[in-house]
């Protein structure tokens, strides 16, 4: 099967080169001849070692049918073309059932010779925009979403290695993880689900995985795994116990200062990080606590 690539010159948008490649799947059950032709570059690499271009645009399986909006990423020069090779392996091997779901859907991989050397090209069906807020602010629904994205990314051997928000698509409401470039396989450790809203963990140990564990710190996906009492730190554990985090008070507390600012602290942090529990919780103090803050 041969793919026909037209592209906005390098030059000038308003030219197109052609190429000519072929499809390295055998088996394909589609047309012999497929053509793309790109209307806007995403990105433009640089012609040096690894130069691989981005373009969206338009995929013709047959005259009969609409075309595809699709993503054509395309490496020249033998570096490059082993690059997306490798991303085009993820694709269709351990990443295969994630398609459509949590990554594109990937239309092929085609290969061939140009007068910039060997080529590779991916084309994967178009899925959106980069996502614009920053992660910590998205939308919990989108937010659990991506947590199960890339859950389910680790759970199939890969590793992403390169998160962040140009890599994380908006697609109708929901993410789509995309440049597996920099990926590789990957057995993840982690020793224990991931439960969104709860107390962070301390070390990476409790999570066993480096970069689910530091991605979900960087994202907000937890709340603190500390809280700031009398200009220090503890440990989070000490919020559900007030008389225990009153102990860690300096010498020059009284007792009774000491338990009080303790609440206070607690009820603040109660109120900051689980705002929709806040008001049960409230109801559920003692008829003491009520005395002491008059709430």
């Amino acid at each position: 099967m041969a793919l026909i690539l037209s592209l906005p010159s390098f030059y000038s948008d308003e030219k197109f080169e052609t190429y000519t490649l072929r499809s390295i799947d055998t088996d394909a059950p589609a047309p012999s001849d497929i053509s793309f032709r790109g209307l806007k570059c995403l990105q433009r690499g640089t012609r040096s070692r690894s130069h691989i271009d981005v373009y969206r645009g338009y995929l013709t399986l047959s005259a009969d049918k609409e075309p595809l909006d699709v993503v054509c990423k395309i490496g020249f020069g033998k570096i490059a073309e082993i690059l997306v090779s490798e991303e085009a392996s993820l694709y269709n091997g351990k990443l295969r059932h994630l398609q459509g779901k949590y990554i594109p859907v990937c239309h092929g991989y085609f290969v061939g010779d140009t007068s910039e050397g060997p080529a590779g090209c991916l084309l994967l069906a178009y899925c959106g925009e980069p996502v614009k807020d920053m992660l910590t602010r998205v939308q919990p629904a989108f937010k659990t979403a991506l947590v199960h994205a890339l859950v389910a990314i680790h759970d199939a051997g890969v590793e992403h290695r390169d998160l962040c928000r140009r890599n994380i698509l908006d697609c109708h409401g929901r993410p789509m993880i995309i440049d597996f470039e920099d990926s590789i396989e990957h057995a993840c450790e982690r020793q224990k689900p991931i439960e969104i809203g709860a107390p962070a963990p301390s070390f990476v140990s409790e999570i066993g995985c480096v970069e689910l564990f530091q991605f979900f710190i960087d994202i907000d996906v937890w709340t603190p795994a500390y809280i700031e009492y009398i200009g220090d730190f503890q440990p989070i554990k000490l919020a559900f116990d007030a008389h225990a985090l009153a102990k860690t008070a300096p010498s020059h507390w009284s007792p009774e200062e000491a338990l009080q600012e303790a609440y206070r602290v607690i009820i603040q942090h109660v109120r900051k990080y689980y705002p929709e529990q806040y008001e049960d919780w409230k109801a559920g103090l003692s008829q003491l606590l009520m005395c002491l803050f008059g709430i």
